[in-house]
C-alpha cells in the first residue's frame, strides 16, 4: 500500500476524532471569548467552572442523615487549603470558599456580624438567592478595601448552615472584578444536595 495514502489516512483520522471528541461535549454554546488578560495576570486554559467543586459535609443533621454544600470552583488555579478554608488564585484575582461557626439565627444576621468584625463600616449586607439557597439562607456582602495602598473590590456570599455559615468570597482590583465576574456567578449555582 502507498505510505502516503496510509499516513494521510492516520492524519485524517485524528482531525475526525479530534472534531467529533468537540461535537460530543456538549449542546452547550461556546463561551464568549474573554478580553486579553493584563500583563500582571496569568492565564488559564480551562473555563473557571467546569467540573470542579468545593464541599462542606454536615453528616450529623437531620436525624444523622447528613448533607453537604458543594460549590463550583475554579480548575486550573493556585489552590492551597487551610482547615475549611480553600483559596483559589489567579493572579490578583481570587476565590475563596470557608466555614465559619455563627452564634445568629440565621445567614443575614451572621454576615453582618462577620462585616461588623471586619470593621467595613461603609458596606452592604442584603439578602440574595444562590442556587439551591433562597433569600432567607443565603446574604451577600460588597465592599472595597485598601490592601498594601491598592484597592480591592469584593463580594461575600454567606449561606446559613445551622450553627455555621459557609462563604464564598470573591475579591479582585476594581479593573478586573467585572471581567472576572464570571467566577462568582458559577460558585453562586451552589448545590445543598441532601
Amino acid at each position: 500500500m502507498n505510505k502516503k495514502l496510509v499516513g494521510s489516512a492516520v492524519v485524517g483520522a485524528a482531525v475526525l476524532a479530534i472534531v467529533v471528541a468537540q461535537f460530543a461535549g456538549g449542546g452547550e454554546e461556546a463561551p464568549a471569548a474573554a478580553p486579553p488578560p493584563s500583563s500582571s495576570m496569568p492565564t488559564t486554559t480551562t473555563p473557571p467552572y467546569q467540573g470542579t467543586l468545593e464541599a462542606y459535609n454536615f453528616p450529623d443533621v437531620a436525624g444523622g442523615r447528613g448533607w453537604s454544600i458543594q460549590i463550583p470552583v475554579p480548575t486550573g488555579w493556585i489552590v492551597t487549603h487551610e482547615n475549611d478554608r480553600a483559596s483559589y488564585r489567579n493572579g490578583q484575582v481570587l476565590l475563596e470558599t470557608d466555614k465559619v461557626p455563627i452564634t445568629q439565627e440565621d445567614a443575614l444576621s451572621g454576615l453582618k456580624a462577620v462585616a461588623a468584625k471586619a470593621h467595613q463600616t461603609d458596606s452592604v449586607v442584603k439578602p440574595v438567592a444562590a442556587g439551591d439557597f433562597g433569600n432567607e439562607d443565603a446574604a451577600e456582602w460588597d465592599y472595597t478595601y485598601l490592601r498594601d495602598g491598592y484597592p480591592l473590590r469584593a463580594t461575600v456570599i454567606g449561606l446559613g448552615a445551622g450553627d455555621s455559615l459557609v462563604t464564598i468570597r470573591y475579591e479582585a482590583p476594581p479593573a478586573e472584578f467585572d471581567r472576572n465576574h464570571g467566577v462568582l456567578d458559577a460558585a453562586m449555582k451552589v448545590s445543598a444536595p441532601g
